[in-house]
């Protein structure tokens, strides 16, 4: 049994739409999705049975969605090691295949692509800051308080890598304790965990949920098989996937952005294209074409106006 999940709260349902969506259109691989959700479910879901643990509904094509409230006060990020780990052992103990992406992620390629990365080792992708030497000074700190717990340092990156995506197989399950171990290692470090981030690159810890992962890549006995940042759309190349930083799609005002010297990215093209698809349409219809079409008017114009840098 393959596993898709994702985690959502308010209108990252509106990305959840688009990522599911997208699936959808490129095969679907997966047996079940699972979303772990905070505060109300969105009005625009279909009909919703109870379950052991929540709520059910199913695609058009067979494929069970279950909606799964979270416990927890962390800001949902840094839920993502628990979360996993509460995934394979409770709520999903016969699957073989696990798959997460962030609700705000669009899906590229043939989803059965993915089913063969896992079988190479943990699927991780490349962050846009890809960069991070091995004798980065952050890196040796995260080694030395990984030691100091026992944790040894096992393999050697160069790279820093994004934890918007994640993939597995359960005989590779041990990578997950050591995600949870390390994100106990670096939790205390971070500031504070009710917020996405509270310090900069200058400190030991960034993000938890993410710094934790590279940790975790350092410190495990698991095989890895690593794509750069192309896989996420951050460069040119191998574009699995398309995963908007910063302001999401559906927040952003693409006329003042744009007069601020922002465009709209391909990632924002990506989310509007899918948002409305083979599975749900929770946007009025001719919201979501003036939105394309204002994206690609911008996007093109934003060839000659942008902000230095940008």
């Amino acid at each position: 049994m393959k596993v898709l999940t994702t985690l959502a709260e308010g209108r990252y349902f509106l990305g959840a739409a688009a990522l599911i969506n997208s699936v959808v259109h490129h095969g679907t691989y997966i047996d079940k999705i699972v979303i772990g959700y905070r505060d109300e479910l969105p009005k625009w879901l279909p009909e919703l049975k109870p379950t052991a643990n929540g709520h059910q509904f199913s695609l058009s094509m067979g494929v069970p969605v279950e909606l799964i409230e979270m416990a927890g006060s962390l800001h949902m990020v840094h839920e993502k090691p628990n979360w996993f780990r509460y995934l394979m052992e409770e709520l999903e103990p016969a699957a073989e295949e696990f798959f997460f992406f962030d609700s705000d992620i669009i899906v590229n390629a043939r989803m059965s692509f993915f089913g063969e990365w896992v079988q190479q080792g943990v699927a991780v992708c490349g962050d846009i800051n890809y960069v991070f030497s091995h004798r980065h000074p952050i890196r040796i700190q995260w080694a030395k308080l990984a030691e100091t717990e026992g944790q040894l340092v096992k393999n050697t990156y160069d790279q820093y890598y994004n934890s918007g995506f994640l993939g597995w197989r359960r005989e590779h399950n041990e990578f997950i304790t050591d995600w949870n171990n390390a994100f106990q290692l670096l939790a205390p470090h971070s500031g504070g965990m009710k917020q996405f981030r509270v310090k900069d690159r200058t400190e030991m810890v960034l993000s938890a949920n993410q710094d934790s992962l590279n940790v975790a890549m350092m410190i495990t006995e698991v095989p890895t098989s690593t794509i750069g940042p192309e896989a996420m759309g951050f460069e040119y190349g191998l574009q699995l996937m398309h995963h908007p930083l910063g302001p999401k799609p559906w927040n952003r005002n693409f006329f003042l952005d744009f007069f601020k010297g922002m465009p709209p990215r391909q990632a924002d093209i990506k989310y509007w294209e899918n948002v409305n698809g083979p599975e749900f349409k929770p946007v009025k219809k001719h919201k979501v074409i003036w939105n394309i079409l204002v994206c690609k008017a911008f996007r093109f114009l934003g060839r000659f106006y942008r902000k230095y840098g940008g």
